[in-house]
């Protein structure tokens, strides 16, 4: 059998899900959303390598065919004509007995591209159409294609904030709303979203990550418990790579009763019925663990509802309980219990001060830790015949007493120049455990305060982000822009009546005529606008002198600093200023966890290049604004204000250096 007879569903070398070794948990995920798509998603994350695409976009082989109103712009589905949009209405075809012909189609499978834009997620004006028909048509976007069907991103954490929020708006409301270009449509849009993406590559934004139902991970020391797996795993690329028309033959009949088994499941998963003890259990669970909002509990009933319904049961087990628990609760159980972990560390009461007196234990304990009355009595005997003799030599004592002064003052003296003398060049300060004081941090309350309005906020451009508004093309624009094509019909329209008439007069025929006549002067541009980051750079003076007095104070600052940038989507960078010049430690970048784990280890000790720590800051800031997505640039500076090496000396500066490269004193 050759590559080209094979399935259309094998076609492009998509690897059929019964050939993918392992990520049993991760199958069954898929299985689910696919019987029940309510549940909004499912999240796989995992590092590279690790199979989460390729099983992702298996689920195209496994998917249930679906039946569709014939010339409908979204999949319209016939049995729910409620919510048939305003077009498919007008382009539905009746057969002779009037009723709505209809067609089943391959379940859609739509993936969103990273470099996608706003247009084409949502739909936009079809230029062609317009032209013709004389009025702007609406030409559906990817979440119109992707109704009713599975919506597929890969590094789903890389694609830009806006896209992200649109597309939650639409599919949480389940209606995609388009108002641009002088169009007003609105259609059904409830795809189930698969995502995937690597950790290592940035974070997924919380909100997003918390509306997908099922989030798993693939990592290899979580999924394969032993060697004979990985094994198997390995086998079983080679030999799909090696013959994929034969495998996927193979696989065939495995896919195909996998698909009557999801089409069944899916037509009577409404009818599994959980009982009132079984919904307070999954609600207990929820609440065990410290889940936020009602979300866990009402995706594990939906879970368990499904696996009943994959398994042929029309009442749920514990079984079914179970795999709801696992796959909606537990995940977010540990990520809140990691919070609440550290929240309680911070509340936690620190230790009474030194000389402070300790509470007096209960009676009982007193009354057990007095000795017996004998043991008394003997003790009381024993400091009487003391007495007398200490009485005796009085003399002696405050003679010793004024040597032992003097020898302490001594020992005392030695012991701060040994102290002096031991400090090291370069030492560490733990972070953990220190109290901030509360004007360190007023920054981060200003910040918050003031807000993120203005111009400083967006980034224009001609070729990415939001459509704002049109405008004439200057210099190149109108080659690299693209085309305002509302304004540029608006234009146009004036002097259509003059340029048939000049058509006609060069011999045009009257069915000839074009419906529209647009020249290059009628060309507007749009102006998009896109959301610009913030670029947060921290100089933390790590010299000897802070050191000595508040670098653990520092240290605790930049760290809840860092955690303000985290929730804000900041990008942040670090510049040590010690020793006798600045460095760039961590450059710009959107890993928080990077510049933390730097900062906790950064050493102290040496010279405080203030100077030119400064200096750097202003070039990376200015750079950052130039190359990137940067609008606004904040530096952070914690230092103790005792800046001792020039610029001239950081900077490298003959003059400033005497002949053994040390530097020269400056006169007063």
């Amino acid at each position: 059998m050759e590559a080209a007879d094979a399935p259309p569903i094998w076609r492009g070398l998509t690897v059929p899900m019964t050939r993918v070794e392992g990520l049993e948990d991760v199958k069954t995920a898929l299985k689910l959303a696919c019987i029940d798509p309510s549940l909004g998603g499912v999240g796989i994350s995992g590092g590279h390598g690790t199979g989460k695409t390729t099983l992702a976009r298996s689920l195209r082989g496994v998917l249930p065919k679906i039946e569709v109103v014939v010339n409908s712009t979204c999949n319209c589905d016939p049995g729910k004509p409620r919510e048939w949009d305003k077009l498919t209405r007008q382009r539905m075809v009746r057969d002779a007995k009037g009723e709505v012909m209809t067609k089943v189609i391959d379940c859609p499978f739509v993936e969103l591209p990273l470099g996608c834009t706003e247009d084409r997620l949502v739909g936009s004006l079809d230029v062609q159409a317009s032209m013709e028909q004389g009025k702007p048509v609406f030409e559906p976007g990817l979440l119109a294609k992707a109704h009713r069907g599975v919506l597929y991103i890969d590094d789903v954490n890389l694609l830009q904030d806006d896209l992200v929020s649109l597309l939650l708006t639409a599919v949480e409301s389940g209606v995609n709303r388009v108002e641009r270009e002088g169009l007003s449509v609105a259609h059904p849009c409830r795809p189930l979203i698969v995502a995937t993406w690597n950790p290592e590559e940035g974070p997924l934004r919380p909100h997003l990550l918390d509306r997908l139902a099922i989030s798993l991970n693939t990592d290899v020391s979580t999924v394969y418990s032993d060697l004979d797996e990985r094994a198997m795993a390995c086998a079983s690329a080679f030999d799909f790579a090696e013959r994929p028309a034969e495998s996927a033959e193979a696989a065939a009949a495995d896919i195909a009763r996998m698909q009557t088994q999801l089409l069944f499941a899916r037509e009577f998963v409404n009818d599994v019925e959980l009982s009132e003890e079984q919904y307070e259990r999954l609600a207990q669970e929820a609440s065990n663990g410290g889940c936020e909002g009602h979300r866990g509990e009402i995706f594990a009933v939906k879970i368990a509802r499904a696996h009943a319904a994959l398994n042929g049961r029309e009442l749920a087990n514990s079984e079914d309980l179970k795999e709801g628990i696992k796959l909606a609760i537990m995940p977010r159980i540990r990520i809140r219990s990691a919070a609440s972990r550290e929240e309680d560390e911070q509340l936690e009461s620190p230790p009474p001060p030194p000389g402070e007196e300790e509470e007096e234990p209960p009676e009982d304990d007193q009354e057990e830790s007095e000795p017996p009355p004998q043991e008394q009595e003997q003790e009381e005997q024993e400091q009487e015949e003391e007495q007398p003799e200490e009485q005796e030599q009085p003399e002696v004592e405050e003679k010793d007493k004024g040597e032992d002064k003097e020898e302490d003052k001594d020992s005392d003296d030695k012991e701060e120049d040994n102290q002096e003398d031991q400090v090291p060049e370069e030492f560490m300060i733990d972070p953990e455990g220190v109290v901030l004081d509360k004007d360190l941090l007023k920054f981060q309350s200003q910040q918050k305060k003031s807000g993120r309005s203005g111009k400083g906020n967006k980034i224009y451009s001609m070729d990415r982000g939001r459509y704002v508004k049109a405008m004439l093309p200057k210099g190149g624009q109108a080659k690299n822009g693209r085309i305002a094509l509302d304004a540029t019909l608006r234009n146009a329209v004036v002097f259509q009546k003059m340029r048939r008439q000049d058509a006609i007069d060069k011999g045009t025929k009257t069915e000839d005529l074009r419906n529209v006549y647009i020249e290059k002067s009628d060309i507007w541009v749009k102006k998009m606008a896109r959301k610009a980051g913030a670029l947060v750079i921290f100089i933390v003076d790590a010299s000897g002198s802070m050191a000595l007095n508040r670098m653990q104070n520092a240290k605790g600052a930049v760290l809840r600093l860092l955690e303000n940038a985290y929730q804000s989507r900041d990008q942040v960078a670090l510049i040590p200023c010690r020793g006798i010049s600045a460095e760039v430690l961590v450059p710009p970048t959107a890993s928080v966890a990077r510049a933390s784990s730097s900062m906790q280890v950064l050493p102290c000790g040496g010279g405080t290049p203030l100077a030119h720590s400064l200096s750097q800051a202003m070039k990376l800031g200015t750079n950052a604004m130039a190359q990137s997505d940067v609008g606004q640039v904040c530096v952070v500076a914690i230092t103790d204000g005792r800046a001792n090496v020039p610029l001239a000396v950081s900077e490298g500066a003959e003059t400033a250096l005497d002949e053994n490269g040390k530097m020269r004193k400056m006169p007063k």
